[in-house]
């Protein structure tokens, strides 16, 4: 199959498998007397793998360590490295989402702070939007704007 076909079987550019070539995921492609690639239903396969690897987040580094258990055809090896990776992948998952509930957290005051009515700027005194602990105007939004503040948050 030519890699225009391949790429659409599989759901990607053949930018990309060119890519995953030159990255070492997939074998060099052989190739026609015409000059085009050819692909078999063995680098069919591996371009699934690498996409559901991809889908549950690995990095293409990790997966060109794992290709070439995976290119043995039995799971046995793969096992115990596809294990660690998605334990990793897991912790950081984990970290970020924690991460992201602490900038919510901050976005949420910032909003609750710019809820309030705004006092008087003084002279030269520039923005002050973002300044200070955001944590402690969040009942103020809710008292401004009630039911509609709850949503927003």
């Amino acid at each position: 199959m030519r890699i225009g076909e391949l790429a659409k079987e599989c759901g990607v550019n053949p930018k990309t498998i060119r890519y995953y070539e030159a990255f070492g995921l997939l074998p060099k492609a052989a190739r026609v007397p015409s000059g085009h690639r050819t692909s078999s239903e063995r680098d069919l396969q591996r371009l699934r793998f690498i996409r559901r690897a991809k889908q549950i987040g690995l990095p293409l580094a990790s997966i060109r360590q794992i290709t070439a258990y995976a290119d043995t055809g039995s799971c046995q090896h793969l096992r115990p490295r596809l294990k660690e990776l998605i334990a990793a992948q897991l912790a950081e998952i984990e970290t970020r989402i924690k991460d992201l509930r602490v900038l919510q957290r901050e976005l949420q005051g910032h909003y609750a702070s710019l809820c309030r009515p705004q006092a008087p700027a003084r002279s030269g005194a520039g923005c002050s939007c973002l300044d200070g602990p955001a944590q402690k105007t969040a009942t103020d939004c809710r008292v401004i704007l009630g039911p509609l503040a709850v949503q927003a948050h």
